[in-house]
């Protein structure tokens, strides 16, 4: 059996098709801008195709761009205040960095603090001298109570106390451990910076004065700035042999001991400075009446600040105090020192 289409379906066929083509022919459309380019053609002149340009007011926005950039880049490198960037350094650590330190302030400012109470008694071992009541101090009411403070610390580690004692205990020095407590300036503030020198240097006469009273064998200034202070007065007052006395080269070799005393490295530990004082009638059961002179010895500030010396530092500079106060007075070789006659005020 064969089959052959049938003409009718085929015209109808092609009558649909082509309704279909019509219908899509009308949504066709072309852009009006847009070049007629012809098919059978092959190749296209450059120069026949419409030019497209930019609308002259953007011309103008983007050349006054271009005037201001050149302006700014023009006063930029010209002006003095220019300075090249450095690169950060990675070897600066947080501890070379040094705090700015406060300036002068005068007593006023602390005035609604008092004064601290000395913890002193006749012929102790060693009398501690702080710089100037700190304002924690100052409002608890006892010496070093800054919980920062290493004081107690390097007191208990290095030996003098049998216990880490609080500062609430202070009062108790001089009798349980014949240890004393002074300021060399007696009004608190919040850092010692703000002290003056010449309020310092005036009050070198009141130390000496209590030290001439009480006599201990070891003054400890707490503070290489506070014995800077003690001793630029200390030299003004001191005693020794006439230079006619001293031979010329012994005499060289006297100065540029002077000037190794005087470096900071040798501004620490035991001076050659001794206070002296005149005999006097003292309490007839204490053996104490016979100290007739004071040494003195030099360590850092206790502050936490202090990051120049850290606690063990300062712990071992404690501890050689101590193994000198344990030594008997008749085995410290004093003869060279200088002597400070420090009159006696009763």
């Amino acid at each position: 059996m064969s089959f052959e289409e049938d003409p009718c379906n085929i015209d109808a066929e092609a009558s649909v098709t082509e309704k279909f083509r019509a219908s899509v022919t009308k949504f066709t459309f072309s852009t009006p801008c847009q070049p007629q380019v012809n098919p059978a053609a092959t190749t296209v002149d450059s120069s026949e195709l419409p030019t497209l340009r930019r609308s002259s007011r953007v011309k103008a926005v983007t050349s006054r761009k271009l005037e201001i950039k050149r302006d700014v880049d023009a006063l930029i490198s010209t002006s003095p205040a220019k300075r090249k960037r450095k690169a950060p350094d990675a070897s600066l650590s947080k501890n070379s960095i040094k705090k700015h330190k406060r300036g002068y302030a005068p007593p006023e400012t602390y005035a609604h603090l008092s004064p601290l109470t000395d913890c002193l008694a006749y012929g102790l071992d060693v009398v501690f001298c702080g710089i100037n009541p700190g304002r924690m101090s100052a409002q608890r009411g006892h010496h070093f109570a800054h919980p920062s403070n290493h004081f107690w610390k390097c007191l208990h580690q290095s030996g003098f106390t049998s216990r880490l004692l609080p500062p609430s205990e202070d009062s108790s020095l001089p009798t349980t451990f014949k240890i004393g407590l002074t300021d060399l300036v007696d009004r608190p503030s919040k850092e010692a910076s703000e002290l003056s020198s010449s309020e310092r240097a005036s009050s070198v006469p009141v130390l000496l004065s209590k030290l001439a009273l009480h006599r201990p064998r070891f003054l400890c200034l707490v503070g290489i700035s506070n014995w800077e202070i003690v001793e630029e007065a200390l030299l003004q007052m001191s005693t020794g042999p006439s230079k006619a006395s001293v031979p010329p080269k012994a005499s060289k070799t006297s100065k540029t001991s002077r000037a190794s005393q005087a470096s900071p490295k040798n501004n620490i530990g035991l001076q050659p400075f001794k206070l002296c004082y005149s005999a006097i009638a003292g309490p007839a059961s204490d053996n104490s009446a016979n100290i007739s002179e004071t040494l003195i010895f030099v360590v850092p500030s206790t502050s936490g600040l202090v990051v120049q010396y850290q606690l063990p530092a300062k712990v071992k500079l404690f501890a050689q105090l101590k193994s000198l106060v344990d030594q008997p007075p008749s085995e410290l070789d004093t003869s060279e020192m200088k002597r400070i006659t420090v009159p006696h005020d009763p």
